[in-house]
């Protein structure tokens, strides 16, 4: 009786580690695939420090049309303001025109955006 015992528990031990096998190796696979994919598309991802329209609506995942019109009202409400007194840095889209294209340095943008989700 003790010896049918002892092989029953060895095969349940064994059935276990086998089980278990499969179960981690499945785990590992399914991660060493997502992050070999997430570091090809990181890559690509990548937001340039200099970017045009065209890459920071990328980077926003908005429009062109929506970043000429954020543009557009910022500097409108930007020369009400202006006359009027100081206004803070980052209230308006930060960018600089370089030869009449438009650029956007993404650190600012950055900060633009961490001042946007500060605001009340």
């Amino acid at each position: 009786m003790k010896q049918l015992t002892y092989i029953i528990s060895a095969f349940i031990l064994g059935l276990s580690l086998v089980i278990s096998a499969f179960i981690f190796r499945d785990a590992f696979a399914h991660s060493t695939d997502s992050a070999a994919s997430d570091s090809m598309t990181g890559s690509s991802k990548a937001a340039p420090e200099l970017m045009d329209e065209k890459q920071l609506s990328k980077y926003l995942n908005v429009s062109e049309k929506t970043i000429e019109t954020i543009i557009r009202v910022d500097d409108i409400n930007k020369a009400a303001i202006s006359s009027q007194g100081a206004y803070d840095k980052y209230q308006f889209i930060p960018y600089l025109k370089i030869d009449n294209h438009v650029r956007f340095l993404k650190s600012e943008i950055d900060k633009w955006l961490q001042y946007r989700s500060d605001a009340p």
